[in-house]
């Protein structure tokens, strides 16, 4: 059970707080048995002094020799004396009822604080893929609606419902030392109140289930509706996207209510049933007091009855507990399902060899890729590129081109075929110290809400000053960044949004340079910039390219022509390769893409 995982890693805090509620309620038992004595050494006077009978148990037979010498102090000091010794067993039973919730909250506190660390390192490692093929909102429900609603009913009402099953395990086993007859007949009643739970617990299950599910769908909603808002505008699809988030949240509020009506049902249920049991107390005790059983006098009898009224309260917290537990179940499966998925081949294998440097070339082997058994990108891909080479990748949208970047990177793995670094087997290497030595500038830029001196930093945090102005200068960001008003300072916003395109794009290239990789991934680095800022990044780049081994994914082919290789792909094939004369020279498919886009240029021009 995912619970019991983490409450096991703090056993002895746990065993502590066990410790705790035990003393606790032993306390408030001492005060129950105590009150009807004080009663008959209020009101009993010096015939309260009474030897004990022969048929009396050791309990009855030492409550009344304690009792019989606080009367030989006279009956006012004996009432002061007991009135004492009452409020000193209350106030141990308080301290001991503090300690025990601060240890629960610990517990709970540090349980949440594991188990959110966990799903957090889960999806560190999840592959790239994981993420194409499932909603993200539908993750972010998982780490906070599914968390929220763990912590709550599930991590609290644990706590609840320890706390109540060892009040309960000792009023009941204090009850049947003073009246076994008298205690088997409430055993007896529990069975047909357990049942009418067990009812409403399987069903508030079921539905409890769908309502997470539920939940999940609406935030995705959300997170689509938030990141397609301009699109939403421009389309004037907003009462639309009213009507559908408005019929999803009234779906979840519809199920909400129905799990509701159940939770709040085990309350009052179980004060009925409690009741019902309390009136056949009175009436069989009564009949076992009157025909004079062993053991149960009349002030045992009312001590009985206020031990069990004390028992009622844990055992509706036993079924108020189990309800709620119930409800949360399906999240606690949620965040279970979620730490359970497959990492995927790209996970670390064991004996994996560091990479420290590229020492000679990185070849494809007739390597083939598919994301899944309906859709085949890379079919028979061989390619060297020998260090401190370029290669640039050009081809259509849906060629393969950023596929090979990913593979080189190890977000994927290859489907057959093999991608080998200096003669091994690029799954032989330590994947984190193989992507410390890769510099990747993707087409979708991702900036973090940050200062412009640590998004550069982002892969390097111990780099100076003097390194990423030095870097941001090669990346044709320097000037751009000081007219800012607080300069490598200024916070750029959530995911760059008080940047430009293309100054986020700089920001970008700035933060691979800085890592001084031995290889470089350009996926469409230049395609945000404009004209003029494309050839000054162009010629840093170049500089930044040289002695470098590079894989160049180029929309403008004009920003590729100095590559010691141009490889064109097709439908996940390549079909040419040469330097840029020779491809023009070729006349094949390159030199139509470049004469394609020329007339592009011209057009806008």
């Amino acid at each position: 059970m995912l619970t019991l995982h983490y409450i096991r890693q703090h056993l002895w805090r746990t065993l502590f707080f066990v410790v705790l509620v035990v003393l606790s309620v032993a306390a408030v038992m001492c005060t129950a048995l105590s009150v009807s004595d004080f009663l008959r050494l209020l009101f009993g006077g010096e015939s309260a002094s009474v030897a004990p009978s022969s048929q009396a148990t050791l309990l009855s037979q030492g409550l009344n020799s304690l009792y019989d010498w606080l009367i030989s102090f006279g009956q006012m000091k004996a009432i002061l004396l007991f009135s004492l010794l009452i409020f000193v067993v209350y106030s141990l039973k308080n301290i001991f009822s503090y300690g025990a919730a601060v240890q629960i909250a610990v517990i709970r506190a540090k349980v949440v604080r594991d188990l959110r660390n966990d799903l957090f390192a889960k999806a560190m490692r999840l592959p790239v893929s994981y993420y194409g093929i499932h909603r993200k909102g539908d993750m972010l429900a998982r780490f906070s609606g599914d968390m929220s609603e763990y912590e709550e009913n599930v991590i609290g009402s644990l706590q609840m419902l320890i706390s109540a099953i060892l009040s309960a395990v000792l009023y009941l086993a204090m009850l049947l030392y003073i009246s076994v007859k008298l205690t088997l007949f409430v055993i007896a009643m529990l069975p047909f109140m357990l049942l009418i739970v067990a009812v409403i617990g399987h069903r508030l299950k079921r539905q409890s289930k769908a309502v997470q599910e539920q939940n999940s769908y609406l935030m995705s909603l959300m997170e689509e509706t938030i990141m397609g808002l301009k699109v939403i505008k421009a389309y004037t699809a907003i009462d639309f996207s009213n009507r559908r988030f408005r019929h999803s949240s009234s779906e979840l509020t519809r199920m909400r209510n129905r799990v509701y009506r159940r939770v709040y049902l085990a309350s009052p249920l179980s004060e009925f049933l409690s009741s019902v049991v309390v009136i056949g107390i009175l009436l069989f005790g009564c009949y076992l007091v009157f025909s004079g059983d062993q053991g149960l006098t009349p002030e045992l009898f009312i001590s009985y009855i206020m031990m069990f009224v004390l028992m009622i309260e844990p055992i509706k917290n036993i079924s108020t507990a189990i309800s709620q537990i119930k409800k949360g179940r399906p999240c606690a499966a949620r965040l279970q399902e979620f730490l359970d998925e497959d990492e995927g081949s790209v996970a670390q294998r064991p004996g994996s060899v560091v990479f420290d440097r590229l020492h000679s070339d990185i070849t494809f082997s007739h390597v083939d890729f598919a994301y899944n058994a309906d859709i085949s990108v890379l079919h028979d891909i061989c390619l060297t590129i020998p260090k401190g080479h370029s290669v640039a990748l050009v081809g259509s949208s849906g060629s393969g081109k950023s596929t090979m970047a990913d593979l080189l990177a190890r977000f994927y793995d290859v489907s057959s075929g093999q991608i080998a670094i200096d003669g091994r087997d690029i799954r032989d290497y330590d994947v984190a110290t193989l992507r410390r030595h890769i510099g990747i500038v993707a087409q979708e830029t991702v900036l973090f809400n940050d200062t412009v001196a640590a998004n550069i930093a982002f892969g390097n945090p111990a780099a100076t000053r003097q390194q990423i102005e030095h870097a941001a200068r090669m990346a044709g960001a320097h000037d751009f960044i000081m007219q800012m008003t607080k300069g490598y300072d200024t916070n750029i916003g959530d995911g760059g949004d008080r940047l430009s395109g293309g100054q986020r794009q700089r920001l970008s290239i700035a933060r691979a340079v800085l890592l001084e990789p031995e290889i470089l991934i350009f996926d469409e680095a230049t395609s945000a910039l404009d004209t003029e800022t494309e050839r000054q990044v162009q010629q840093s780049l170049d500089s930044v390219l040289e002695g470098r081994t590079a894989l160049i994914i180029a929309h403008r082919l004009s920003t590729i022509m100095t590559a010691d290789e141009i490889v064109v792909l097709e439908q996940g094939r390549i079909v040419e390769r040469g330097t840029h004369a020779q491809l023009i020279a070729l006349g094949g498919r390159y030199s139509q893409l470049v004469a394609l886009q020329q007339v592009a240029e011209t057009a806008k021009e």
